[in-house]
């Protein structure tokens, strides 16, 4: 008898690049922050004014150009047609670049504001790495859970025009029904499409509205009885247009953190830049 043979399992070569490519990263991360924390360590356990002169200005040299050869993500994402790499290896560079500047500039200041042109310099250095930080923490959150969500990836403007007919068409239909009719689909079924529940069962099941939609409409089958045949299919639709909207909500929620995240992170790092170039002409030249 022949025994069948299982096949191997097949392994994108892309996702194993990018896997090799992030293990790089981590490596040369590694032993850049074991190389940094000895130098600032021995540096104070033999204290000497040449020394700590040395390490604080090489530090500050140091972290300047890593943040800089981080910011460089921007401009990468201009050319992103232009043959350079791809731009999921250039954002694994910006993490790990952006994690030992960090280290280097927190090095440099000695974990202390100082004067009022350093302590912005500081706060707006530390809102760059914690909003780095967090949009590190969204990148790996968001799009997998948006991406389980979509039934077709749409961008906010779709959204927001796919909600607006979903809501024309509730209150188009609640308009052709009795008093009862027009109550349940106004007050009940308006109140789910900004139902915060309603967003966190989505979020938290990753379904889909097909998959949603079963279980929501079995929810209103006792309230129905008393309608007629015809308000009973109406107000089915009428509860299908509400959940849509109440997912749309869902969607650009976590399209909008993002589109914040970002700015946030942007505004912070080019504040900062601007007056870590402002410091280190006061320090060259005063």
């Amino acid at each position: 008898m022949t025994v069948g043979r299982t096949a191997p399992v097949r392994v994108s070569s892309s996702r194993v690049l990018a896997t090799r490519i992030e293990r790089f990263w981590q490596v040369w991360t590694l032993l850049s922050l074991v190389a940094i924390s000895w130098w600032y360590f021995s540096s104070h356990q033999q204290p000497s004014a040449n020394g700590y002169h040395g390490l604080v200005t090489g530090l500050g040299w140091i972290g300047t150009a890593l943040a800089i050869a981080a910011a460089a993500l921007s401009v990468r994402k201009r050319l992103a047609y232009q043959g350079v790499g791809r731009l999921s290896v250039w954002l694994t560079g910006h993490i790990y670049i952006g994690l030992i500047s960090a280290v280097a500039i927190f090095f440099h200041a000695g974990f202390r504001a100082g004067a009022p042109l350093t302590a912005a310099l500081f706060t707006f250095f530390s809102l760059t790495v914690a909003s780095g930080v967090l949009g590190y923490y969204m990148a790996r959150r968001i799009p997998p859970l948006l991406t389980a969500m979509e039934e077709s990836p749409a961008i906010a403007e779709d959204l927001l025009a796919i909600r607006a007919d979903c809501l024309r068409g509730m209150l188009e239909l609640a308009s052709n029904g009795s008093k009862e009719f027009r109550y349940m689909v106004e007050n009940r079924l308006m109140s789910e499409t900004s139902s915060w529940s309603r967003m966190l069962r989505f979020y938290r099941r990753r379904s889909t509205l097909a998959e949603e939609l079963p279980a929501f409409h079995e929810g209103y089958d006792k309230d129905l009885s008393h309608l007629r045949e015809t308000e009973r299919r109406a107000f089915r639709r009428a509860a299908e247009y509400a959940l849509r909207i109440n997912k749309m909500n869902a969607e650009l929620l976590l399209q909008r953190l993002m589109r914040g995240w970002l700015t946030l992170h942007v505004v912070s790092a080019t504040g900062m830049l601007a007056l870590a170039a402002i410091h280190i002409f006061t320090v060259l030249y005063f």
